[in-house]
């Protein structure tokens, strides 16, 4: 294998990480192997949110856990584990934004760190610990979801049945391998459910309620959102129930059995494999992958090993993850498919990845990350994504959005309306003007550490090089180059003119389209 450069680095560390740091840089280059890097990562223990969260918040206030989740991501070892955990946080979707899970923030953070512990398990244990989830059973109406009884007027809830078999597992539509919808004799898609699964589903999911919690009250254990619901068989339909593919769960089936049966059901499903395959290409890699790509990545997922290594179980994470990553056209895409490949960066990853760039450093109050503009808890209004507030079970965007070239998809670009992008810019801007480590005059906000860059700044190519790699993976265009050290040469080679030369190409590169573009 080729030794890895630098620019090679930093553009796998922008799609496994929340962005390229220079140590992170130097640290890959000297493993020389993107797979051993993915095998360290997950040896290294998940960066827990629930300990602040508990030490700093009485589980109604959701400062502490922005707070913990920004550092984490800025600061955690465990790179991999919770990029993959916000990625997972996008297709099994819960969100704090209703009144009850905004007073439930322990079982909020529980529920994100379940995610990044099990990003090296099996989609099957993953779907489980989603399913019995108390955040997910309020969020999605499981939670003391009960069987039919006419008298009452009472029918099984179909929400979580729905969006498990729509959103987190199947999709609407029978797909190949290389995840394009199969078709029947006249053309048209072949549906991977009906209404009629959707109720058949609602009634496996009856009769769980919080644990040690009776069925009716509303006087909750402190921990009860943060444990797995529990069966209550008084409340659960023991009918027969017809699933997907033909398979009839018997009369008399438990709570627990019906749902290990149907959950069984639902992984073992053909369309898993290309469903997560594109989800998670989507997330990391790029918006539009080649079905090849995507087959592969299935294949990976059904055979649970990754060029033969893995554990051989169905939907094995870690496996998947390395196809994600690993794939020639993720590490090639940008060369082999041009303009047809990359994605849209999220608000959320612009941020991290200037803070992460520049060794960015807590303010000295509380010892807590803070932009200049606003809080990270606020970040939402400047950005349309704060993290576990997406306004639907949809997420924050939707993952057919178009580009509008061609039949290009683009579902980032959604949330990149023309005021969020200046808002973010104006962000951004604040950030490396005034909450740097050469023009320290603020007690609260955090630092971005310049001191390298203004360092080599008398050599103005050679700034631009780095940051061009620091910032953008290598995706500077010449011409771009040119011009900007054209700009830059107005400065003069003094201790003022350096630093306006670092923090003028700071933000040119920031703030310019190439930024907002992942390659």
């Amino acid at each position: 294998m080729a030794a890895i450069t630098r620019t090679d680095a930093a553009r796998f560390l922008t799609q496994a990480t929340f962005g390229p740091t220079k140590a992170g840089i130097d640290e890959l280059i000297a493993l020389g192997s993107y797979e051993k890097w993915i095998d360290q990562q997950f040896a290294k223990p998940a960066s827990l949110t629930v300990p602040y969260v508990k030490a700093n918040s009485n589980g109604s206030n959701g400062l502490a856990r922005h707070h913990i989740w920004w550092d984490n991501a800025i600061r955690g070892e465990d790179q991999l584990r919770q990029r993959l955990a916000f990625a997972w946080s996008q297709l099994f979707v819960v969100s704090d934004i209703d009144y009850e899970l905004s007073n439930s923030q322990y079982g909020i953070s529980n529920y994100y760190d379940m995610l990044a512990t099990m990003a090296d398990g099996t989609y099957r244990e993953l779907l489980e610990a989603v399913t019995l989830h108390p955040v997910m059973g309020i969020y999605l109406s499981m939670l003391r979801n009960e069987k039919a009884d006419p008298a009452r007027n009472v029918r099984p809830d179909e929400n979580y049945a729905r969006e498990v078999l729509q959103l987190f597992s199947i999709g609407l539509y029978e797909m190949k391998l290389g995840g394009t919808v199969r078709r029947d004799a006249s053309g048209n898609p072949v549906p991977t459910y009906d209404q009629e699964t959707v109720e058949e589903f609602a009634k496996v999911f009856t009769g769980w309620n919080l644990a040690r919690t009776e069925w009716t009250t509303t006087n909750f254990p402190r921990d009860a959102k943060e444990r797995p619901m529990v069966p209550v068989e008084e409340f659960h339909d023991r009918t027969a129930k017809r699933l997907l593919n033909g398979t009839v769960l018997p009369r008399g089936g438990t709570a627990r059995s019906d749902m290990d049966a149907a959950l069984d059901n639902i992984a073992g499903h053909f369309n898993v494999g290309p469903f997560i395959a594109q989800a998670m290409i989507k997330r990391l890699v790029t918006s539009n992958p080649s079905w090849k790509y995507i087959k592969r990545v299935s294949i990976a997922f059904n055979r649970g090993r990754y060029k033969g290594r893995g554990s051989g179980k169905r939907g094995d994470l870690v496996a998947v993850t390395k196809a994600v990553l690993l794939d020639r056209e993720a590490r090639m895409g940008h060369i082999n498919r041009k303009w047809r490949f990359g994605k849209f960066k999220e608000p959320v990853l612009r941020i991290s990845q200037l803070f992460r760039a520049f060794d960015a450093e807590p303010g000295p109050e509380r010892g807590i990350y803070r932009t200049h503009s606003r809080p990270f808890e606020q970040i939402g209004q400047v950005t349309s994504q704060a993290v576990m507030e997406s306004p639907s079970v949809f997420n924050y965007f939707k993952p057919d959005h178009p580009l509008g070239i061609k039949t290009l998809l683009a579902p980032e670009k959604q949330i990149l309306t023309e005021i969020n992008i200046a808002s973010l810019n104006n962000l951004l801007f604040l950030e490396i003007y005034r909450n740097n480590s050469v023009l320290v005059d603020r007690d609260r906000m955090s630092r971005l550490f310049i001191d390298d860059e203004v360092a080599m700044a008398g050599n103005i190519n050679q700034l631009i090089d780095h940051l061009d790699v620091l910032l953008l993976a290598g995706a500077l265009h010449p011409r771009v180059k040119r011009a900007l050290a054209s700009h830059l040469a107005v400065h003069p080679n003094t201790e003022e003119g350096r630093l306006n030369r670092v923090l003028d190409a700071t933000y040119c590169l920031v703030g310019s389209p190439v930024h907002l573009v992942q390659k």
